[in-house]
């Protein structure tokens, strides 16, 4: 390398700083720098590339510093105290300094080190014990401890000689489930970046705890619980004993673009025969007269299409494997949950080939999730959507049991016009300021459909007949197009289970629902509706 013009006008402020701080004397000030410079221009020649030019740059001034004090020391007095250790060392600026940089190195290199193997490298190295005394201290035989010396040696090596990695850049995954989880905060992934990118590390690759810690310049000992709870989840998988590899599938924009380009382009046809034959049955459905059955056509089927939907396109999806001979096993957990990961790069690349109407749509055909609750035969069903993300609502779902028995007191209140008590009043401020609940005149109204035992019935009823018009394996065909299409795009590393898992999981239901409403076959939700959005409630045995 060489001290350019370009380096000098970055640094010679600086090192005029440190040289008038070190001397407090504007002459001999202007001497220490010219030192320095020149100190430079003649150590700089002997690299390559120099990962941590601000630290070069500060180590050579430190040497020449005492070199110039060595020089200088018998015209000086009143030295002070704290300059004493400066003038010990009667070494070359360049050999101290190439000396100094392979020392930092080395530290780096050990941290980077797994457990066992900074115990062996503490107690050789630094407490000066034996193989024999290793052994013990470890509970391990003598000949194991001087193999694993051998790997330390030569792992060390390797670090110092390797060149450093300064190009890695941190990056941020979403991630969600399907399935059930008993940790909804997926062990870190998606809310830990450390987790994100030893998961982004050795996506595709097969890395050891110390080639981790390297490429993401973490000391080990931080990464270590982090890469084991990974492992015990399975998100992890262990390769060879001391290799990992990420275990999950984590999508691209490209991929969620062709997800988007694929249902904008193929939804139309079976989005428009499921809207007609609802129509048809809208006022049957209404007549039901459950709890909710006063409000608006359109709104309402914004809540019964999607729960026709999950049996539909279950059925579809059920018939697409046993036609193949296919089956999906989902993958259970050492916790005792069983559910994939569903992980992806946040807006990770500017993505092209796309249309605008292509773009527009992925928003459109994605979102949070289909949130179902169970509490004893009280079910329910919430989809956040586009329109409910628009109005400010990123994660949306009955948070505990007690609101789904007191979402069933508010519609026994209703159906039977009973006048609320304090208790009942307590717990409805909730739901109104949520938006699921108005009160009228002192007495609640609910504002999404709440169905009683007798009611969902006759509601399976109705959709019976809605099956046998619309066809119980629409979206079959559907299905098959689309595993076709986007096969082509999930990685070769993927298992074979996973990758069937991605083929035919078209996951539609937002897709049909932004369709219809960019044609102009169901009406657009307002901002209010959007906070009460495609939720149902009803009572099954």
């Amino acid at each position: 390398m060489e001290f350019n013009n370009e380096m000098i006008k970055k640094y010679a402020k600086k090192i005029m700083g440190f040289a008038y701080n070190k001397t407090r004397n504007q002459t001999q000030a202007q001497d220490l720098s010219q030192d320095i410079l020149f100190s430079l221009t003649t150590a700089l020649r002997k690299h390559d590339d120099i990962a941590d030019l601000d630290g070069f740059v500060y180590t050579v001034s430190c040497f020449t510093w005492s070199k110039f004090l060595r020089e200088n020391k018998k015209h000086w007095n009143n030295l002070d105290v704290d300059q004493l250790t400066d003038l010990q060392s009667e070494q070359d600026i360049e050999n101290e300094t190439e000396s100094t940089q392979t020392f930092e190195r080395l530290r780096t290199e050990i941290v980077y080190l797994s457990e066992l193997h900074r115990k062996i490298t503490q107690y050789f190295y630094y407490d000066n014990k034996k193989g024999e005394e290793i052994a013990k201290l470890l509970n391990i035989p003598s000949s194991t401890v001087r193999w694993h010396l051998t790997e330390i040696k030569k792992k060390l090596k390797e670090g110092l000689e390797m060149e450093e990695n300064t190009t890695y850049q941190p990056k941020h995954l979403w991630c969600g489930h399907d399935g059930n989880a008993n940790d909804m905060n997926m062990h870190g992934i998606g809310s830990n970046p450390l987790v994100d990118n030893i998961c982004l590390a050795c996506y595709g690759k097969e890395m050891t705890l110390e080639e981790l810690a390297r490429t993401l310049h973490v000391a080990a000992f931080y990464i270590e619980p982090l890469i084991n709870d990974l492992v015990y989840m399975d998100y992890l998988k262990v390769i060879n004993k001391n290799k990992y590899t990420t275990n999950f599938y984590i999508a691209t924009k490209h991929f969620r673009m062709c997800q988007a380009k694929f249902k904008l382009h193929n939804i139309e046809p079976v989005a428009r025969n499921i809207i007609t034959v609802f129509r048809k049955y809208i006022k049957e459905i209404k007549a039901i007269n459950f709890v909710g059955s006063g409000l608006d056509d359109d709104f309402l089927l914004w809540s019964f299409i999607p729960i026709a939907m999950q049996t539909l396109i279950y059925q579809s999806c059920t018939h697409v494997l046993e036609k193949h001979k296919l089956t999906i096993d989902t993958p259970m957990r050492k916790d005792g949950s069983q559910h994939w990961v569903k992980a992806g790069l946040y807006d990770d690349e500017n993505v092209i080939g796309f249309t605008e109407d292509e773009i527009d749509f992925l928003h459109k055909s994605n979102g949070n999730g289909i949130k179902t609750s169970n509490f004893n035969g009280i079910r329910s069903l919430q989809y956040d959507g586009y329109a409910t993300i628009e109005a400010g609502i990123n994660w949306r779902e009955f948070g505990s049991n007690s609101d789904l028995s007191e979402l069933q007191r508010i519609a026994a209140i209703i159906k039977n016009d009973e006048q609320p008590n304090d208790h009942d009043k307590s717990f409805m401020i909730n739901f109104v300021e949520q938006g699921y609940v108005k009160i009228e005149q002192g007495k609640p109204k609910m504002l999404i459909p709440f169905l009683n035992e007798d009611e969902y019935k006759q509601w399976l009823e109705i959709f019976e007949k809605i099956q046998n018009e619309v066809g119980q394996n629409i979206f079959s065909d559907l299905i098959e197009k689309y595993a076709e299409m986007i096969e082509k795009e999930l990685p070769s590393f993927l298992s074979k289970t996973e990758k069937t898992y991605y083929k035919y999981q078209l996951y539609p239901q937002y897709a049909v629902l932004y369709r219809l409403s960019d044609i102009g076959l169901l009406r657009y939700p307002t901002d209010e509706e959007a906070k009460r959005l495609s939720t149902i409630i009803w009572i099954e045995n």
